[in-house]
C-alpha cells in the first residue's frame, strides 16, 4: 500500500530526513575542524593575499607608467579615440574565527580592525581588477571611478551583520587619439 503525508510520499519524506539528519552529523564532526583551520590560516591567507596584491599592482604600475584609475567626473580628456563602460566586483566576508573576534572587540569597544582591514583590502583587490581589465582591454586610462558596496547573504538581523559584502568598481576605459 502507498502512503502519503500532506500529498508527498512517505518514502521521499524518509529519505528527505536521512539527508539531513547525515548533513547534521557531518557539520558537526567538520565545524570544529573548520574553525580551527580558519583560526589558525586566516592572517596568513590574508597577508599572502595582501602580497600578492603588492606584487600586481607594481607589474600594473611599471606596465603602464601610471595609475590608470581616476575618479574626476569634472575633467574629460578630449582626445578619445574610444571609450567603454568597465565593471569588476568581488564578494568578501570574514571567517567564523574573525567574526568571534569582532564580537568579542565589540564587548569592549573600540575599532574592529578585522572588518575594517578586510574591507580595505577587498576594495585594493576590486580596484586592481579594474586596472588589469583596462590594461587588458588597451584603454589608457579610466575615468569616474565610481565603489558601490552592498550587504549580502541571509538576513539575520540589524544588529547580527550580514555574511558578506560584495564591493563593486566600474568606471568608463578610454583610449586616447595618439595621432593628436
Amino acid at each position: 500500500m502507498f502512503y502519503a503525508v500532506c500529498g508527498i510520499p512517505l518514502l521521499l519524506l524518509v529519505l528527505w530526513g536521512v539527508f539531513w539528519s547525515i548533513y547534521g552529523l557531518l557539520f558537526s564532526f567538520a565545524y570544529p575542524f573548520m574553525f580551527l583551520y580558519g583560526a589558525f590560516t586566516s592572517s596568513s591567507k590574508r597577508r599572502e593575499w595582501q602580497d600578492n596584491l603588492l606584487i600586481r599592482e607594481k607589474q600594473t604600475l611599471s606596465k603602464t607608467g601610471k595609475d590608470v584609475l581616476s575618479m574626476d567626473k569634472l575633467r574629460r580628456p578630449q582626445d578619445v579615440s574610444e571609450s567603454g563602460v568597465i565593471w569588476t566586483s568581488i564578494v568578501i566576508g570574514p571567517s567564523h574565527w574573525q567574526q568571534l573576534l569582532a564580537a568579542i572587540y565589540m564587548l569592549f569597544g573600540g575599532s574592529i580592525d578585522i572588518y575594517r582591514d578586510l574591507i580595505a583590502l577587498g576594495r585594493s583587490e576590486v580596484f586592481q581588477r579594474l586596472r588589469e581589465m583596462a590594461t587588458d582591454k588597451g584603454y589608457d586610462a579610466v575615468i569616474g571611478v565610481r565603489l558601490d558596496t552592498s550587504m549580502i547573504g541571509t538576513h539575520r538581523g540589524k544588529s547580527q551583520g550580514s555574511k558578506g559584502i560584495e564591493i563593486f568598481a566600474y568606471g568608463t576605459g578610454v583610449k586616447f587619439d595618439k595621432s593628436l
